[in-house]
């Protein structure tokens, strides 16, 4: 196994701990924190798969109770924070009560709003387990439950005490959450990096996903979205301006992603900000300069990469719908991020009905020169 060196990125207070030694760090760093209890927040398949490797490495979170919920976007709501916060209330936690989120995405967003939200605070670590909460959920303090099929309406900004990202636990993965993860380093580098993009660009996603966890360009790739992440975190943490770049993509996606749950085909995350991507690309090119070369070296990438269904007929509507509630809309207009070029972002772009409806035909038509 290729070893992984160890790093550490401090953003707002929160350490991030990467590498094979990742795991084995917690240890030490629980220590200082003198906690009182701890709770370790799991779903099924991280209590079977990753807990008995964190709990040998860890002797300090041994006596832990677990708390246990089902996995998967759905479990993203008001009533299982409320059973969780019942659950720390009858086992006696107090403000001194450390929670450990032990998962992907979900955990890091639903434990984050559960510690931020009991007692005022109480202090939380997080252990992402799958790609999507490396290279992104669990870094920079967003918290967040949906409301019905609405992506994150209820949060906090409240940054965990630390982060600590072992690449080993990807291998529990399915491929299906390993390229819904990836579609997030590919976000990172075409808001970030042009020579990244161009890096990722070199291997089709297929390609990507053969090459084992532990070999290049995997620990390059999610180190370098890290510390990405870290830097825009560390500008903007309230999200004021700067950290709006993180949102390119996520618009659509975002809906496609509520929409998709609601009628029983459920998107993964990344699959659904792949196909917002291929929306924003259009609209950069529309509205903020990218080149016709670019978008099409972009949006046929991700459409050949992440196989979604076109978007037609009563759907559009309900999604157009869906769009309108999100957070970045304002008087009626959707704020995009869209990017002038790879590595070059520009936010609070508006677009208006009718583009975004172009956008969504436009990806339409790039999934039907592909198939």
């Amino acid at each position: 196994m290729m070893k992984i060196p160890s790093r550490i990125i401090t953003i707002d207070r929160t350490p991030v701990f990467f590498g094979n030694d990742a795991v084995s760090s917690i240890d030490r760093f629980v220590t200082t924190l003198r906690p009182g209890a701890v709770f370790i927040l799991a779903d099924g398949n991280t209590r079977r798969q990753c807990l008995p490797l964190l709990l040998e490495k860890c002797t300090v979170l041994e006596n832990s109770r677990v708390i246990e919920i089902e996995g998967g976007e759905a479990a993203k709501t008001l009533e299982n924070a409320e059973k969780i916060w019942n659950e720390l209330l009858a086992s006696g936690a107090d403000r001194s009560s450390l929670l450990v989120n032990l998962g992907g995405g979900v955990i890091s967003d639903l434990g984050g709003f559960v510690a931020a939200g009991y007692k005022r605070g109480i202090r939380y670590i997080n252990i992402p387990t799958s790609l999507m909460g490396q290279a992104d959920a669990a870094i920079g303090g967003k918290t967040a439950v949906n409301l019905g099929n609405l992506k994150n309406q209820v949060g906090f900004f409240y940054a965990a005490r630390a982060v600590f990202i072992f690449p080993g636990f990807l291998n529990t993965l399915p491929e299906a959450h390993l390229r819904s993860g990836l579609a997030e380093i590919i976000k990172s580098a075409l808001i970030s990096d042009a020579v990244m993009w161009r890096r990722v660009q070199k291997r089709p996603v297929a390609v990507l996903l053969r090459q084992p966890v532990e070999s290049e360009p995997w620990p390059g790739l999610i180190a370098g979205t890290v510390k990405f992440k870290n830097k825009v975190v560390m500008q903007d943490y309230r999200e004021q301006r700067q950290r709006k770049v993180l949102n390119f993509g996520h618009t659509v996606g975002h809906a496609l992603e509520g929409y998709s749950q609601l009628h029983g085909k459920p998107l993964l995350h990344g699959e659904a900000v792949a196909a917002g991507m291929i929306c924003a690309s259009y609209l950069s090119h529309r509205k903020a300069g990218l080149s016709s070369a670019d978008l099409d070296a972009i949006s046929i990438y991700l459409a050949e990469g992440f196989a979604g269904g076109a978007v037609e007929g009563d759907s559009i509507a309900a999604i157009m719908e869906m769009m309108m509630h999100d957070k970045k809309q304002l008087n009626g207009h959707l704020q995009f991020t869209l990017i002038s070029k790879p590595g070059q972002p520009v936010i609070n772009i508006s677009c208006n009905h009718a583009e975004v409806l172009e956008a969504i035909h436009f990806y339409n038509a790039t999934l039907s020169g592909v198939s």
